[in-house]
């Protein structure tokens, strides 16, 4: 429920009709018009809020409630996309804390110093994974960590230059140079090979020659998720 919806069934609920409302809370009858259909620049101030809770008869939780929905009303996308990402960081970080599995993370409890470790890749949201991170890790003296992410290697295909169960740090990327070892999505599946580029063929190609190469062909659905830039084994 938006905060709109919250104030309009209230009043409704106790009667009031919106004049009679704005009258009780000290505002004109066209403001509050404005504020129930969402039409206004300036959202109401937090003495008017305060009015409407106590004239609404909220108890100490539903005022909370209706405060953080005015809150939420009037705070831009941007910010609650970034305040979202940051309760996500704070729920993995507390499951590991519960886990007693602090090693994974950063000594400084910094949460905007943590990288993402998905389970796989897919075509899902953005091309990077469509589950959330199953953990976050920290990497001393690593920086611009901002479009990174991390994904567990399930495999022996690119051995012996990444052994299978290890970790590998991707820098998200639409585009890759020739023979660099990256992540890729092919018609839904998931690879982390090396791409080669010839003017004969485009494929992704194993480090390990008892794998054969992937041949992409015109019409399928092929994206590069990351540059791998990074191998860690040393992670459990």
């Amino acid at each position: 429920m938006n905060f709109l919806t919250f104030l309009k069934n209230k009043r409704e609920q106790l009667g009031y009709t919106q004049n009679k409302f704005a009258k009780e809370i000290g505002i004109t009858q066209p403001y509050y018009n404005n504020i129930e259909r969402g039409e206004v620049k300036n959202p109401p101030s937090e003495e008017v809020l305060d009015k409407m809770v106590i004239t609404l008869k909220l108890d100490t939780i539903s005022a909370e409630e209706f405060k953080y929905l005015a809150a939420v009303e009037r705070t831009p996308n941007i910010v609650l996309k970034k305040i979202d990402m940051l309760n996500k960081k704070i729920k993995v970080l507390e499951n590991a804390l519960k886990e007693k599995n602090l090693s994974k993370f950063s000594e400084t409890g910094h949460l905007e110093h943590l990288i993402p470790v998905f389970p796989r890749i897919s075509a899902g949201l953005g091309a990077l994974a469509e589950e959330e991170p199953t953990e976050y890790i920290s990497i001393p003296g690593m920086k611009n960590i901002e479009n990174l992410f991390a994904v567990r290697v399930n495999g022996d295909s690119m051995e012996p230059t990444i052994k299978n169960s290890s970790l590998i740090l991707c820098r998200q990327c639409q585009e890759i140079n020739n023979d660099e070892i990256g992540a890729f999505v092919l018609n839904d599946d998931a690879f982390v090979k090396r791409l080669k580029v010839t003017t004969n063929y485009v494929a992704l190609i194993s480090d390990n020659p008892n794998y054969n190469p992937i041949y992409i062909g015109p019409g399928e659905n092929f994206k590069v998720v990351g540059r791998v830039i990074k191998v860690i084994n040393d992670i459990a």
